[in-house]
């Protein structure tokens, strides 16, 4: 599949039982679930992510890391979690090309063109062989729709299955530069 068409919220959120949850007002545990479909906004997906990139960190995994940001310059605030991230894992970071990024940091960026379909989604994907997880929300109102950029509102899924984490997988390393596992 092309990077311009490539959806991992189209292709993923069927492989997930389940109804979709408002996880607004859901307790952290919720948010730690294995599986799930949800709506939400931006500090929720905020906090999986963080729990997500927290295992890569202090387990000091070793495999590949692929996230997207929507745009490169909205990585800026985590990029030293990621950075650090590469002392264990690959890390593949998608978006537009909105910021100019240090190419020497050990981060495979990759430029999405334009309209592509990945510009609406948030996305990370962890595979390892101690640790498979994965998220994905779609952006169901993109940037400029509210004064705080928090209150964003995403569709998406969570999941540790090994095989939804290895169908998002499979869609993403194509478009990822090869290198050799850290």
């Amino acid at each position: 599949m092309t990077l311009q068409k490539l959806s991992l919220f189209q292709e993923c959120f069927g492989a997930v039982e389940g109804e979709t949850e408002r996880l607004e007002n859901a307790p952290l545990s919720r948010l730690n679930a294995q599986s799930l479909k949800y709506e939400t906004s931006v500090p929720q997906l905020e906090y999986m992510c963080l729990m997500m990139e927290n295992m890569v960190l202090t387990k000091k995994l070793k495999g590949n890391v692929y996230a997207g940001f929507q745009k490169f310059s909205r990585a800026k605030n985590v990029l030293d979690r990621f950075q650090a991230m590469t002392e264990f894992s690959q890390v593949h970071i998608f978006g537009e090309n909105d910021a100019d990024m240090d190419p020497a940091d050990g981060i495979d960026y990759i430029a999405l063109p334009p309209k592509a379909e990945l510009m609406r989604e948030w996305f990370l994907v962890i595979d390892s062989p101690m640790f498979k997880s994965m998220m994905v929300a779609f952006d169901m109102e993109g940037f400029g729709q509210h004064e705080v950029e928090e209150s964003r509102k995403f569709k998406g899924i969570k999941s540790s299955s090994p095989a939804v984490v290895k169908q998002a997988v499979s869609l993403l390393a194509p478009h990822v530069k090869e290198t050799t596992t850290v």
